[in-house]
């Protein structure tokens, strides 16, 4: 009679089906964490983006009306500074007919004697930035 020997040194079907379910759990959880992380660092860039072009734009409009001596407001969203004409253009904002921020919902200057009042609001952020400037008339 013949011996027979027992081999079990190979893994079964159940097992590797077993193995295959498990890792497969396991990257999708890795792969849902990051694409949960590159959606949420995609839309916080584009929102710090915005808010950084806000910053400058009325950064630049006051070095702008500091620098003129007679600032004229054509309409409530378009100023001209001695030639340097600031205008909404559909969603943005131009600089001579440069964009100089984008994604824009309101531009709006308002003139009270001396007091000019900017604001701008970003189409995808709540809050509105604003700015006042104070123009200092001379003596002479």
């Amino acid at each position: 009679m013949k011996k027979q020997t027992n081999n079990e040194r190979g893994i079964t079907l159940v097992e590797l089906l077993a193995a295959i379910v498990l890792a497969s759990i396991v990257m999708m959880l890795i792969y849902s964490v990051l694409m949960t992380g590159t959606k949420q660092y995609k839309s916080q860039f584009d929102k710090n983006k915005q808010v950084t072009e806000i910053s400058y734009t009325l950064k630049m409009i006051t070095k702008d009306i500091r620098k003129t001596e007679k600032p004229i407001l054509i309409s409530s969203s378009e100023i001209d500074l001695n030639g340097i004409k600031y205008s909404k253009n559909g969603s943005n904002i131009t600089r001579n007919g440069v964009v100089i921020a984008s994604v824009i919902d309101r531009f709006n200057v308002v003139v009270d004697d001396d007091r000019w009042i900017i604001e701008i609001k970003s189409a995808g952020y709540e809050e509105t930035k604003k700015t006042e400037i104070y123009i200092r008339k001379g003596d002479g």
